[in-house]
């Protein structure tokens, strides 16, 4: 196979310009995730080979370890970059507001991207035999808010921080299996649309104490 991209011309090229260098390492580790998230749809991650990333990717073996220590890993990655948005909202809200409301206005400002739930998409479609990192995406999440909620409560105790993390991924959760319900092609903005509309009428739900029916809120956060 001809290496076209591979990361170490692509570095020779680059010279001493770290910027350049810098763009250039981005491209190739999106077109990894790329090519890993098309397998997917055709294959469970267990019958996968780096090597068949690798071509789609066009690219060498050589160069996919240079950016994952392996397939679990390069999956791994692709689910947990997309969020970095909604980390930035919550941080941004008033630290007086409830965790629930703040992740409410936080999903209003970033909502569950696209590339996320295109993601997921190819996760559920890869087979009933989905390896272990990708069997719950949002079980996978908890950790990155339990941050969050450490940052934002310093004062409460840990079995404060984890079950709140764990309620809210649950609701993440129930979203998407809801979501879920109706086959999911290409997901397109009324998809992801749909889905964070499901994701913020289960936070408000929860914030409301499960006891009226909610409807996701227009207000805009101040």
């Amino acid at each position: 196979m001809t290496d076209h991209a591979d990361s170490d011309h692509e570095e020779q090229e680059a010279g001493p310009v770290p910027g350049r260098r810098a763009l250039n390492k981005a491209r190739t580790r999106e077109r990894l995730l790329e090519a890993l998230r098309a397998q997917l749809t055709k294959g469970s991650l267990e019958s996968m080979t780096v090597e068949e990333v690798a071509e789609a990717a066009g690219v060498s073996r050589r160069t996919f370890f240079n950016y994952f220590a392996s397939l679990e890993a390069a999956l791994a990655e692709g689910m947990s970059v997309p969020i970095a948005g909604i980390a930035e909202a919550f941080r941004a809200r008033p630290l007086g507001e409830e965790p629930l409301v703040a992740m409410d206005a936080a999903l209003q400002v970033a909502p569950i991207p696209r590339d996320l739930l295109s993601w997921i998409v190819a996760v559920k479609c890869s087979g009933l035999e989905r390896h272990s990192v990708a069997v719950n995406v949002w079980t996978y999440h908890q950790e990155w808010f339990e941050g969050l909620l450490r940052e934002r409560l310093p004062d409460a105790g840990e079995l404060a921080v984890t079950t709140l993390a764990g309620a809210v991924m649950a609701i993440f959760e129930a979203a998407e299996r809801h979501w879920m319900q109706t086959p999911v092609g290409v997901v397109d903005d009324a998809a992801a649309a749909d889905f964070n509309r499901l994701l913020r009428q289960g936070l408000q739900f929860a914030a409301e104490g499960w006891v009226t029916p909610a409807e996701p809120r227009t207000d805009q956060p101040r």
